[in-house]
């Protein structure tokens, strides 16, 4: 019993290792986010590595070419689904796990606020599911937090690594939506803990 127990306060450990590692404060702090209660948002996508195949480009030239080859016009509804993907299923995950957790408004036309947040994705980790296996779609993603005023200069970077969503799922969206919903509710819990 007592073997059991220690090994699940080190499994605990490390799990908890995993989740700060996952994020770091790259620059600056959060303090002036204390009383904050908006925040604008914006996603981009830029240099975006895609898998094993480095750039995002060659990632989709491959699953055009695999779709196509499967049923003529398949990979262009691919490639259309790829890209609609990021409004309708990233985005608002994360918007709606980082607003729940940090405590504030995000990202609606009506959010006016001082600061805007910048979630720039680096890369993403698609995973898979054949049936008998499968793997967890993982990204990593750079958030600048700048004065809404001044774009040029962030107050604050943060760099959030190795964040894995949904294993299992046959739909890449829904794999994928996962790891954000989960960098959106951990931001959101750092947001909450550092801007006190």
């Amino acid at each position: 019993m007592k073997k059991l127990l220690t090994l699940s306060a080190l499994a605990g450990a490390m799990l908890l290792c995993g989740q700060v590692k996952a994020q770091d404060i790259t620059k600056g702090n959060l303090a002036f986010l204390k009383g904050v209660d908006e925040i604008n948002v914006s996603f981009v996508y830029t240099d975006l590595k895609v898998g094993k195949e480095g750039k995002e480009a060659n990632y989709i030239k491959k699953k055009k070419t695999e779709r196509e080859a499967k049923e003529p016009g398949g990979g262009a509804a691919w490639e259309k689904s790829w890209y609609d993907d990021r409004p309708k299923r990233y985005e608002p995950r994360f918007i709606l796990l980082f607003g729940k957790y940090a405590e504030m408004k995000i990202g609606d036309e009506d959010v006016k606020g001082k600061y805007t947040m910048v979630v720039d994705t680096k890369f993403i980790e698609p995973g898979y599911n054949v049936g008998i296996s499968s793997g967890a779609a993982v990204i990593d993603l750079d958030i600048s937090i700048f004065d809404a005023s001044d774009m040029t200069k962030p107050l604050c970077k943060i760099r959030m690594d190795d964040v894995k969503g949904g294993k299992g799922q046959f739909d890449t969206g829904m794999r994928i939506g996962e790891a954000y919903a989960k960098a959106g509710k951990e931001l959101g819990k750092l947001v909450a803990k550092k801007a006190k």
